[in-house]
């Protein structure tokens, strides 16, 4: 999977633990849009829900098992900012308490593999610059008493997690831009004592690092500027190139099994189209093909290894997620495992402990957050790790259906339809495109920040159509290669009208009340929308989006550019006369004069992907031509809203700028505290 994004958080994203864990899904069909008689048309709307409600500070997420199987660490809210949690196993949520108090969000964690500890990243107002803290717990008491220490401290230079040592525990391995700005090395950080060690200058840009038991590197990836990839292997000393990609392909490392010399792989290369699971024996370098798309409808989406890196299970998501075992010890488990659970959900293995028998499971649906369960394979029995109560009851949210429809050119583009409960006709509708551009959506409420949103615009009474265009990774290569040089003006915009148009072509979206918001590359595709086709949207909401692509890709961070090789391709070289002319002709903000739908910008300070530059621009110039503009600015943000005040400001203000301009039911009873926040988050334009 192609994982450069928008904005990349590269290491984040690339480097770091994947984020989906395998699953399946229970009822994997794709369904067709839904017809519906008129007398379940004229079914009463549901209440109104709370907009706290969709994001609830009580939610759990990111649940980990300690090593010895004793504890539980999971993510929520300590006073507006997600922070880490502790609870024993087999406990209460009552009995949960927080291990960390932070003003500023956690962003990822993980156990100690040998000891009571955690290790945990945060940032400073979201300007990803990730420090590395170390929390000792003391379990000798009733409630384990925290202890934390600050492994990395400079918030000019980002630190990013990528394992602990097997054989040296003691050993974390780091990437980091510490000695050179423009390169992101590997690290050996010593949890006692602090030191960190350079171990690996990265000259040979790598994106992916995989290493040994002693933490040293031995395989990785190059991203490189001509939108290839080298899968390097480190042989008698010395980094030798054992296979190169075609231009677009891609190659990813899963697993690496160093008992016997071989590189479990993700790729989409020699003539494949979706990235199969291959295996390469690094001394022979024979590649042989273990697993492939039975429905030959998506790339590889995970794999489950066993401790020695042998593949057990391999899953793939089209439009819901498939899981094939590959492993008969698996296969007898995990069908044990589906027998259990008679909903309509996806479970995924968030954990497999092998010394204990222990897997940890999380079960969730399209309008359930989802609970976590443990599977004793030893007994062959499912029970509950830790029950979330909804704070929505999932009677009263939408189904969340996968359709597909055909853009102008024939393309087959998959989406997911959101409908008011009992409505299906002539309706207010959002179009919401995910970031990335590199990224896709997924069915679960739980997998995207934008999911528990459509449910709320469902519930205010819009359809909700999230599209995945071309250049969205999971539909193979060619797929994702369709969306070069298409941005703003080409076929990934169109698939976002032709989406729009079939909408209103099945008599479900008011053509006269279509709105289009999102984030990222989402929300330069809202402003590409307004710009370049002013007579299809009412409204339009731009979330950290780029108006200029030449500034665009001239502001990334130093330690971005040996990694913008996709970007060259599918967006341009500023540095090169046609390519700068091309994006010029791409960028919102030389059109501003076409736009005729009322805008909202919403903007982090701190965004170092999506500068306040981006905002601020456009916001100028539709002020100075008269046109509608609203601008949300939070200064202690960065590429996304985190924090809680703020994110429920944003809602907020969506809600009302939706209502006003598509004619959506608005919720009045918004509580003078976040009212009187969301005004200080609004900028004066005409003071820009």
């Amino acid at each position: 999977m192609k994982t450069n994004t928008i904005l990349p958080s590269i290491l984040a994203t690339t480097l770091a633990a994947t984020l989906f864990a395998t699953g399946c899904s229970q009822t994997p069909s794709q369904s067709k849009l839904p017809t519906q008689t008129s007398a379940q048309q004229q079914v009463a709307q549901v209440p109104l829900i709370p907009v706290e409600a969709f994001f609830n500070e009580q939610g759990i997420s990111g649940l980990k098992t300690s090593s010895d199987g004793q504890w539980l660490a999971f993510f929520k809210e300590y006073q507006g900012a997600k922070n880490i949690y502790l609870m024993p196993a087999g406990a209460g949520v009552d009995k949960a308490f927080p291990i960390t108090t932070s003003k500023e969000p956690v962003l990822n964690f993980r156990w100690s593999s040998e000891a009571n500890e955690i290790f945990y990243l945060k940032d400073s107002g979201g300007n990803e610059n990730t420090q590395i803290y170390k929390l000792t717990l003391d379990t000798t008491h009733t409630k384990p008493a925290a202890n934390t220490t600050a492994l990395t401290s400079n918030n000019e230079i980002r630190y990013d997690l990528l394992k602990q040592a097997k054989d040296k525990p003691d050993t974390l391995v780091l990437m980091s831009n510490q000695d050179n700005p423009q390169q992101m090395d590997i690290y050996h950080l010593n949890i006692n004592s602090g030191d960190i060690s350079n171990v690996f200058a990265n000259t040979f840009g790598f994106s992916q690092i995989e290493v040994n038991k002693l933490g040293q590197p031995v395989l990785g990836t190059s991203s490189n500027p001509d939108n290839t990839s080298d899968l390097y292997a480190k042989i008698d000393g010395k980094w030798v190139s054992l296979i190169k990609t075609e231009f677009g392909e891609s190659i990813d490392i899963l697993s690496f099994d160093s008992n016997n010399n071989l590189a479990y792989l993700s790729a989409d290369i020699e003539g494949r189209d979706k990235q199969q699971l291959l295996r390469l024996n690094l001394a022979t370098g024979k590649l042989d093909t273990l697993h492939s798309d039975p429905l030959d409808e998506s790339d590889v989406s995970e794999v489950i290894f066993n401790d020695d890196g042998a593949p057990l299970a391999v899953s793939y998501y089209g439009g819901r997620l498939r899981t094939y075992p590959l492993d008969d010890e698996f296969a007898k488990n995990w069908q044990k495992i589906n027998d259990h659970f008679k909903q309509d959900v996806e479970i995924t293995i968030s954990d497999r402990n092998e010394k204990t028998g222990l897997w940890q499971l999380h079960v969730a649906s399209d309008v359930d957050m989802g609970s976590d369960y443990r599977f004793d394979t030893n007994k062959g029995s499912v029970t509950v790790l830790l029950k979330q109560e909804a704070s929505i009851e999932p009677e009263l949210l939408s189904k969340r259906q996968s359709i597909t429809y055909q853009a102008r050119d024939g393309v087959s583009i998959q989406a997911y339809l959101t409908l008011p409960k009992g409505q299906s006709k002539n309706l207010p509708t959002v179009i919401l495109p995910h970031g990335g551009p590199w990224a896709r959506d997924y069915w679960t409420l739980s997998s995207g920040y934008f999911n528990p949103i459509a449910q709320l615009l469902a519930n205010r009474g819009y359809a909700v159509l999230q599209p995945n265009f071309r250049a969205s990774t999971g539909f193979g290569k060619r797929f994702l290669n369709l969306g070069n040089k298409n941005w703003g003006t080409g076929s990934m915009q169109d698939d976002l009208t032709d989406g729009a148009n079939y909408l209103v072509e099945q008599g479900t979206a008011d053509k006269q009340r279509l709105g289009i918001m999102g984030a990222s590359y989402g929300g330069y595709a809202a402003l590409a929308g307004a710009t370049f086709t002013p007579d299809l949207y009412q409204a339009v909401i731009s979330y950290v989006g780029p108006s200029s692509l030449i500034t665009l890709l001239e502001s990334f961070p130093p330690h971005f550019r040996p990694y913008l090789g996709q970007f060259y391709s599918a967006v341009g070289d500023p540095e090169i006369a046609a390519d700068r002319e091309d994006m010029l002709a791409r960028s919102p903000i030389k059109f501003v004069d076409q736009i005729k739908a009322p805008l909202m910008l919403v903007q982090g300070a701190n965004d170092p992907r999506v500068t306040q530059l981006e905002s601020d621009n456009i916001a100028r110039v539709m002020y100075k031509q008269a046109l509608p503009v609203e601008y949300i600015l939070a200064k202690d943000e960065g590429h996304g809203f985190r924090k809680r005040d703020n994110k429920l400001a944003y809602i907020v203000a969506m809600e009302q700028f939706f209502g006003e301009h598509l004619g959506g039911r608005v919720d009045k009873r918004v509580t003078p505290s976040l009212a009187t926040h969301l005004n200080t988050l609004k900028v004066d334009v005409s003071q820009l």
